[in-house]
């Protein structure tokens, strides 16, 4: 096993990002980035992971630390990390800044006509959408994390009134006006003239927004950079389609890619990404920040960040 001293480090997958360079240039580590079929045997010569999506041969009897390259870590099997003294770090308040700006341009392609008037223009029709202003406006934001309080920073600059969600409020001091436990969601979509979901995925927040949160939302509109799971997608549907609700915008589903038969490919009120609201040219370097902090942690150094195992 190599030593601690300049630990192997396993990239995946390094394709089309800008990790690999920002890791390539943290000092003290052997990186490696081999491709799908390739991970496992190179676990065999490294003790620490880098990673996205999670397959069971990664769990390798050498493995001593996973650094995710998301917040959320719902992939990984927690209960067998924590057997087999694996440590898991996510990489909270790292998309902060991209998601946020994806929230608010997700909704101003909804509430300025972006949307409905890139549809015309496919079709060459000169036709005015609807527009309104979202000045004045109330933002809910559910999930004040750190991307959260992010977009609750952005919609407040534009004029925005925002209430949001915690699971503790207490001692909150940050954009938001009004600030209320998670469990008076719903308060927060009826009060709402839009609202941005920041929520992380897993089982217990599996389907947990549905008919009874989007009929309280009425006339406005959702955004989900979140996690596409924590929607109820057919009432999603059916309030798009036959309810009040004028749009959604929409980076995350509950199955991605997004099948091909699903009903919001066409309806003409929704505005879709494809989960790529992390994205940036600078997600490399703050990713490879946080990960610097705990390479020093790994060599007894330092304190964790974002340890969740």
């Amino acid at each position: 096993m190599p030593s601690r001293s300049e630990p192997g480090v396993v990239l995946y997958p390094a394709r089309g990002s800008t990790i690999a360079d920002a890791l390539a240039a943290v000092q003290g580590i052997r990186l490696a980035t081999p491709d799908a079929a390739g991970v496992a045997g190179a676990l065999e010569d490294a003790e620490i992971l880098v990673t996205y999506p999670w397959r069971e041969e990664f769990l390798v009897p050498g493995l001593r630390w996973v650094q995710s390259v998301s917040a959320g870590t719902e992939q990984f099997p927690l209960d067998r990390f924590r057997e087999a003294g694996v440590v898991l770090t996510s990489a909270r308040g790292v998309h902060g800044p991209q998601v946020a700006e994806h929230a608010i341009a997700l909704l101003l392609a909804m509430t300025r006509g972006i949307g409905t008037a890139a549809l015309a223009r496919r079709e060459r029709r000169w036709e005015w959408p609807h527009v309104t202003e979202i000045g004045g406006k109330t933002l809910g934001v559910v999930g004040l994390g750190a991307i959260g309080e992010a977009v609750a920073e952005r919609a407040a600059a534009l004029g925005m009134r925002v209430i949001g969600t915690r699971r503790d409020p207490a001692g909150y001091d940050g954009a938001a006006d009004e600030v209320v436990p998670a469990a008076r969601m719903l308060d927060v979509f009826a009060a709402a003239d839009a609202v941005v979901l920041v929520l992380p995925g897993g089982e217990e927040t599996r389907g947990m927004i549905g008919a009874a949160h989007l009929d309280a939302l009425g006339a406005g509109w959702l955004v989900n950079v979140g996690r596409g799971t924590v929607v109820d997608e057919d009432a999603l549907v059916a309030a798009l389609r036959d309810g009040p609700l004028l749009g959604a915008g929409l980076d995350v589903f509950a199955t991605e890619p997004l099948p091909a038969g699903s009903p919001l490919w066409d309806l003409p009120n929704v505005v879709m990404t494809p989960h790529v609201a992390g994205a940036s040219p600078r997600y490399g370097e703050r990713l490879a920040d946080v990960f610097r902090r705990n390479l020093e942690a790994y060599r007894g150094a330092g304190e964790w960040v974002n340890r969740v195992a």
